[in-house]
């Protein structure tokens, strides 16, 4: 894709003009070729889910649970995303977001996107 992974996608300044609204940084884009890369990239990322999500004996995504998948915390230690996660009812942050999250959602703002 050409993504040097600068983390900078969010400013605008992407040195590889992937993310960039800045015509002169775009310049620097073959989209033919970009094209076929974004193509390989995308069917080895739902090919892997694919075989993740076998591996768990899921065949469709949207049947899978948090309880599913589980992560190493340590050499001797392994937790479900049930566990380690906090899983929020649809509409939940809408009608009262968790303390936990307040101060992330008091934050927000839908007209810019920072770190």
């Amino acid at each position: 894709m050409g993504c040097i992974q600068a983390q900078r996608c969010h400013t605008n300044t992407c040195p590889t003009g992937v993310t960039t609204q800045d015509p002169r940084r775009a310049r620097a884009l073959d989209v033919g070729d970009k094209t076929v890369r974004v193509r390989r990239l995308q069917e080895a990322t739902v090919a892997s889910a694919l075989q993740i999500m076998a591996s768990m004996g899921g065949t469709d995504p949207a049947r899978l649970r948090p309880h599913m998948l589980h992560r190493r915390i340590d050499p001797y230690t392994e937790r479900s995303c049930a566990e380690l996660y906090e899983w929020l009812l649809p509409g939940q942050l809408l009608a009262e977001p968790p303390v936990s999250w307040a101060a992330d959602w008091n934050a927000a703002d839908p007209d810019r996107f920072t770190v």
